[in-house]
């Protein structure tokens, strides 16, 4: 099925960014809907959005939040419901740098519009990005089950790791900067300002400016191209970065096309 902006973005009380990253037709033909998911977090989960997960009937979640976050705000998920995890950087402790960055060097928005282009920039290359992405490719190649992946906000780390799947599995640029930049419909950026400067002067000892962190909250187009420039072919970052086989790469494309 094809599904439009407005019905790929599901209906959570608390779990945001909660989107259907599939039923894009591509190059291969039409992306499986109702089986890859990306969201923010799973920690301020109602007993409403259990039980949506539960009826999603996820076989796989890829963690991309580093430890402590993981540890700050651990993820609730339907009992008696099983599902595979996989961490990033599961044995890292410590602050993550995003948090580090904002404690230590954010004063301005182009401050953090440059680190967002860093970080972004730097993703593809990052070894333990590159452990992840290979993991979630292979998982998806052996097992031809429905995943989850989602980070703090769902829109970063969550959407570089999107991005090279979707290429994989033969959209377009177009269409993946599309789905990508729907944060921007699912999540009400504004709202969110002026809370998280209070909570990050609470945690950090000094004031925020709220429009200093919009270059963090939301997303930007030039984000998700510094990546994928980084990045280049899909296929070839596959093959040659991260180690799959084209068999593995066809599996893929045989259990997520429809």
């Amino acid at each position: 099925m094809t599904l439009t902006p407005q019905t790929r973005i599901l209906d959570f009380d608390q779990v945001l960014n909660m989107r259907d990253f599939g039923g894009y037709a591509g190059q291969y033909g039409l992306l499986s809907s109702g089986r890859l998911f990306r969201s923010a977090h799973l920690n301020k989960a109602t007993s409403k959005d259990l039980e949506c997960l539960r009826v999603l009937d996820i076989g796989l979640i890829v963690d991309l939040r580093y430890l402590a976050e993981r540890e700050r705000q651990p993820n609730k998920w339907p009992e008696h419901h099983a599902a595979r995890t996989l961490a990033f950087d599961a044995t890292r402790s410590g602050q993550a740098p995003h948090e580090a960055f904002m404690q230590n060097d954010l004063n301005v928005a182009e401050d953090a519009r440059q680190y967002m282009l860093s970080s972004y920039s730097d993703r593809p290359g990052n070894a333990s990005f590159q452990d992840i992405f290979r993991d979630t490719l292979n998982h998806m190649s052996d097992e031809n089950s429905s995943l989850l992946v989602h980070c703090a906000a769902g829109k970063d780390r969550t959407g570089t790791l999107v991005a090279l799947i979707q290429s994989l599995l033969g959209m377009s640029n177009q269409d993946i900067m599309d789905d990508y930049m729907l944060t921007m419909t699912a999540v009400d950026v504004d709202s969110f300002l002026s809370p998280a400067a209070l909570m990050m002067e609470k945690r950090f000892g000094r004031p925020y400016d709220p429009e200093a962190l919009r270059p963090m909250f939301g997303v930007e187009a030039q984000y998700l191209e510094a990546a994928l420039n980084n990045m280049g072919d899909a296929e070839t970052y596959a093959a040659d970065i991260l180690g799959l086989t084209s068999d593995r790469i066809e599996k893929i494309r045989s259990n997520y096309i429809a």
